[in-house]
């Protein structure tokens, strides 16, 4: 059996079509778990409709503590060999999981990665056209996903084998983390694997700019995406042939965008703002790969209020993230 855990937070508009596509996959031993994360919206009754119809739904109503809580709950209860991760904004084909299924276990591997499509992407999604499989190396697999260009959504295109989260040591969300937890999360499930497979195919449909957005988050909460990024780091660093430079690029987009963020506030914090300056020098500007990055890094640097008035100036996202 598959456990599936849908994380839900004020998806209303989203998530019946979400579902139907969970409800309707051609493989059918599935147990669906359903999170709502403190929805202030239809989302909870949503959820409760789905499992009056279908006994394999099953519901959770939580406070909404985030991401990593709302997957922690349904981990919780999960009874399947195999689990997987789904966002209530995204589309699933039908065939995802008997695929995937088949792949896990003909290939007896510990995960399988499929591909997936960005739908709501600026840029052209890569064309598939050779869905040749292919057993990943470690190296393979972390490569793929630091070099996707998301800040979220690392766990959604995969089937796991739920040992992974059971074997010593346990496999969770770190729910002290705000930004980039499933990323880590995803590289220590990759770390553990013994074998990893990949096909192509994109049975995964992202719809990212539905996601709700992170500006709610406090300094200090999006602070511990520099912590998360550096433990990363440092958990990639011994793997020969392994480009990281994406992943310093994230470093220092972030601390950009925090010290903008600092310089904006009414009642600024002059700590706050020397530390998030003094992490612009962690990595060389070579180090960091993307052009337009060196660029901003060199300019907050060596004058952080110039930077500032750029980036008042400029689509504040844009400027500190691009191309990382």
């Amino acid at each position: 059996m598959i456990t599936i855990i849908v994380s839900i937070y004020n998806a209303e508009s989203y998530l019946t079509k979400c579902l139907n596509d969970l409800r309707y996959q051609t493989y059918h031993k599935l147990e669906i778990i359903l999170v709502n994360n403190g929805s202030t919206d239809a989302s909870g009754e949503i959820c409760d409709r789905f499992s009056k119809a279908d006994t394999r739904f099953k519901v959770i109503h939580k406070n909404n503590g985030g991401l990593s809580s709302a997957f922690n709950a349904g981990l919780l209860i999960a009874k399947g060999r195999y689990v997987s991760f789904v966002n209530a904004f995204d589309r699933i084909e039908s065939v995802m999981f008997e695929h995937l299924l088949s792949l896990i276990i003909k290939a007896d591997v510990d995960m399988v990665v499929c591909g997936y499509v960005e739908e709501d992407s600026a840029s052209p999604n890569e064309q598939v056209k050779n869905y040749t499989m292919q057993e990943w190396t470690k190296t393979q697999a972390i490569q793929k996903e630091i070099n996707r260009e998301t800040d979220q959504g690392f766990m959604h295109n995969k089937l796991f084998k739920m040992d992974l989260f059971k074997r010593p040591e346990d496999l969770r969300f770190n729910t002290t983390i705000y930004t980039y937890e499933d990323l880590l999360l995803c590289v220590e499930c990759i770390l553990k694997s013994e074998k990893i497979f990949y096909t192509p195919a994109p049975y995964y449909h992202t719809f990212k700019k539905r996601y709700p957005i992170r500006l709610s988050l406090s300094t200090i909460q999006q602070e511990t995406g520099l912590k998360t990024l550096l433990l990363i780091i440092r958990l990639c660093i011994s793997f020969e042939g392994l480009n990281i430079s994406k992943l310093k690029g994230r470093y220092i987009a972030l601390s950009i965008d925090l010290l903008m963020k600092t310089y904006d506030e009414k009642n600024k914090d002059t700590e706050d703002i020397e530390k998030f300056k003094k992490n612009l020098y962690r990595f060389k500007l070579n180090e960091l790969g993307n052009q337009q990055l060196k660029i901003n890094c060199y300019i907050a640097r060596k004058n952080s209020k110039l930077s500032y008035y750029i980036w008042k100036l400029k689509n504040r996202e844009k400027y500190s993230i691009v191309g990382i």
